[in-house]
């Protein structure tokens, strides 16, 4: 990632903690902010992957990380992890966790769909609600949201991901509206398809070589936080999610569906 020219740890503070830290968007999140010489806290359910993330951060940026293994989607999983950094002055919180599924609704298991719930939209709500009233007491800090193109719109065949991150948009950018003036920036990124586990974890029949890389997500991220309440990663991605103001809703419903089935396993259709 080239250098923004921007200081994180000297306009925020020392320490910055990454949901869903072990792939994808959430470890190149980790990468970029230890590079600008923060210490990290690295949170998912696979310790493994989150030791050998730390190791690399430590030699590569000599910065402090703390590892916090949490499933998420536990009932007091968000509790757990902030009782977990409350000594430490958070001052980047960086709410990446979350996880798709496809497939048409009646199809879908309740248990995974709740769980898909509360870790695209309870867990970062309960993270900030703990997190935020430090920063806006020391003056300074930044909460950055992981949405998707997917809630700019109704996403038959993801249907409830989609509103998870149509959640997501709305109380990223009603915080931004909230804290302005406080010294706290809030951001939401909005990707697209991206080159993560997404595809397969959502059960896609696309690879997860499929899209933008997840560093370039980071990169956008980064340049917008501090000046806009949202941003949208790739130009083509932007031409997409504000086409649908073009459109009937109904229409764009139907197009959109027309497109997720090709990505969709015949048996989930």
């Amino acid at each position: 990632m080239a250098d923004t020219g921007r200081k994180y740890r000297e306009k925020y503070g020392q320490w910055a903690l990454v949901t869903g830290a072990s792939a994808g968007i959430g470890l190149e999140f980790a990468r970029a902010l230890a590079r600008e010489g923060m210490s990290i806290v690295l949170t998912a359910r696979r310790e493994d992957r989150l030791n050998a993330l730390a190791a690399e951060l430590k030699e590569k940026y000599r910065v402090n990380t703390r590892v916090v293994a949490v499933d998420l989607a536990a009932n007091d999983g968000a509790d757990r992890l902030a009782d977990a950094v409350a000594d430490l002055e958070i001052a980047v919180l960086v709410n990446n966790a979350g996880f798709g599924y496809a497939g048409r609704f009646d199809k879908l298991a309740t248990d995974r769909l709740r769980s898909m719930v509360v870790v695209n939209c309870v867990v970062p709500v309960v993270l900030t609600s703990r997190i935020i009233p430090g920063m806006v007491k020391r003056g300074r800090g930044a909460v950055i949201i992981v949405g998707s193109v997917a809630g700019r719109q109704p996403l038959p065949l993801h249907a409830v991901y989609s509103a998870t991150k149509g959640f997501d948009l709305l109380f990223g950018e009603g915080l931004w509206g909230e804290l302005r003036g406080t010294g706290v920036d809030a951001l939401v990124i909005e990707p697209g398809p991206t080159k993560t586990e997404f595809q397969s974890v959502a059960g896609e029949s696309v690879g997860d070589d499929h899209g933008e890389p997840a560093e370039n997500v980071v990169r956008v991220a980064l340049d917008a936080l501090g000046k806009h309440p949202s941003v949208i990663s790739g130009w083509f991605n932007w031409v997409r999610a504000n086409a649908v103001r073009l459109v009937p809703r109904s229409t764009a419903t139907i197009i959109a569906k027309r497109v997720i089935e090709g990505q969709t396993p015949v048996e989930m259709r």
